[in-house]
């Protein structure tokens, strides 16, 4: 009976044992891949850190990380930002840091960050970061009192430790761009800029006063509620702001209907679309009226994102020769086919007639910025006059200028001719600021020119 039970035992214990061998190597693999096999931690976006401004919100992500923490020293003082032990393998990070409210000067720091995963990995970052909560000054030295829809403003701004200078309509950011230094460089008069020796003290910021000049361009349909702000930002994020006590008039621009006949689309729409035959007339002319133009006005906006840190140009612009208006700025026209309307469209430029093929002038000095097929306007040139203002020319037959290539006021560019969304031979033009169009009518007055634009900077200069 005695040997029985003994074997009996024997033989659960085998089962036993045979039974929980795979729990028992499942549990062995795990610890080992926990140990060994898993990814190393991850923390990505932590450059963030390397400016921290008066209020800054930094975004990083950790990924296969299940302890992260973060820290900042300064003067033998350790300072915790972050303590997480987050239960997802990838995990978005928004953290608010506000220097000030954790005890913390202006200066040099060093950030610390610590990420583990699971008991043997671990990453440690360690870099140096610059606290930077002394936002810039700015001052508005000259400005428009008031500004037509579809015209376009020009201010001398004053910065202290700015690494940006800008005005600011709405989601538009339209660059200031370097004068010269301020020989008065502590202004009493203007206490911020009085701060400055303070800052200079702390070694790590730029103090330097400089006046900076900006165009910027008053879209056709701004009201008084679309303010223009002017801002100095830093490297930090640090920026201050400033609005311009601009008012808003109103311009009444033209409405006109333009009847499209099926001649214009074989002519026009057919190549443009590269079809010999078209079904869906609407469809295809709204392809080119609506989408190209929004295609192209798109690429307009890159293309002038380049330009000149100097105003190249002087004077007021040049109409062409002998030319009749044929469209004005800011025209809301309605097409109109077998007696329906299909499509809308606002004229951003003028029209100008003359004879066929007629010899196409630079408005103003400057580089050409393009010269090539662009959509709807053709064959077409851009001319940059400096510091983000510059003219179009559309819908040429020839184009007689090069990319790169320097043009003096009244050179012969192009001739005339009806290439892109055009029924008949004749100039687009167009003036962009910053990439946005306005009215040639201001830039081809000799006294808005002198008297908004080169009496502000005379006047100032001689001043100073």
């Amino acid at each position: 009976m005695f040997y029985c039970k003994k074997n009996s035992e024997k033989g659960f214990s085998r089962i036993a044992l045979t039974l929980s061998l795979p729990f028992i190597i499942i549990a062995i693999a795990y610890v080992v891949y926990k140990l060994f096999f898993i990814p190393d931690p991850v923390v990505s976006g932590i450059e963030a850190f390397e400016l921290l401004p008066a209020d800054k919100t930094v975004i990083f992500k950790g990924e296969n990380v299940n302890s992260l923490d973060i820290s900042i020293f300064q003067d033998g003082k350790l300072v915790n930002l972050l303590q997480d032990k987050p239960e997802v393998s990838e995990k978005t990070y928004n953290l608010q840091v506000k220097p000030k409210e954790l005890m913390l000067h202006d200066g040099s720091a060093v950030i610390i960050i610590n990420a583990k995963a699971g008991v043997l990995k671990e990453v440690k970052y360690e870099f140096k970061t610059l606290i930077d909560t002394d936002p810039p000054a700015i001052e508005i030295i000259k400005a428009p009192h008031y500004i037509y829809q579809g015209s376009g403003g020009f201010a001398l701004l004053r910065a202290r430790g700015a690494d940006a200078v800008y005005i600011k309509q709405g989601n538009k950011k339209f660059r200031a761009f370097e004068y010269l230094p301020e020989t008065d460089l502590y202004s009493d008069s203007f206490q911020e800029f009085g701060a400055a020796p303070e800052t200079a003290q702390k070694g790590y910021k730029k103090n330097a006063v400089k006046i900076y000049t900006v165009f910027f361009p008053a879209a056709y349909d701004i009201t008084d509620k679309n303010i223009f702000y002017a801002v100095a930002a830093d490297k930090a994020g640090n920026q201050k702001i400033k609005a311009l006590r601009i008012k808003t008039r109103t311009k009444k621009y033209t409405t006109s209907s333009i009847q499209i006949d099926d001649s214009f689309i074989r002519t026009v729409v057919s190549p443009l679309l590269n079809e010999t035959s078209i079904s869906d007339v609407e469809g295809a002319f709204r392809k080119i009226n609506e989408g190209w133009r929004e295609k192209d006005n798109k690429k307009i906006l890159e293309i002038t994102q380049d330009t000149s840190h100097e105003i190249l140009w002087e004077g007021r612009f040049l109409q062409m020769r002998n030319s009749k208006v044929m469209a004005t700025y800011g025209d809301r026209r309605t097409y109109i086919y077998n007696d329906k309307e299909i499509s809308k469209s606002i004229h951003l430029g003028y029209d100008l007639a003359s004879f066929a093929n007629a010899p196409v002038e630079a408005a103003n000095s400057g580089i050409v910025k393009f010269a090539g097929d662009l959509g709807i306007y053709g064959n077409a040139i851009i001319i940059d006059h400096g510091q983000g203002l510059m003219s179009l020319y559309g819908h040429l037959s020839m184009l007689m200028v090069d990319k790169g290539q320097t043009v003096a006021k009244g050179d012969i560019i192009a001739k005339t001719g009806s290439s892109g969304f055009a029924g008949g031979d004749h100039l687009h033009f167009g003036i962009l600021i910053h990439g946005y169009a306005v009215s040639p009518l201001y830039w081809w007055d000799r006294n808005w020119v002198k008297i908004n634009i080169f009496d502000r900077l005379d006047t100032y200069t001689t001043r100073h």
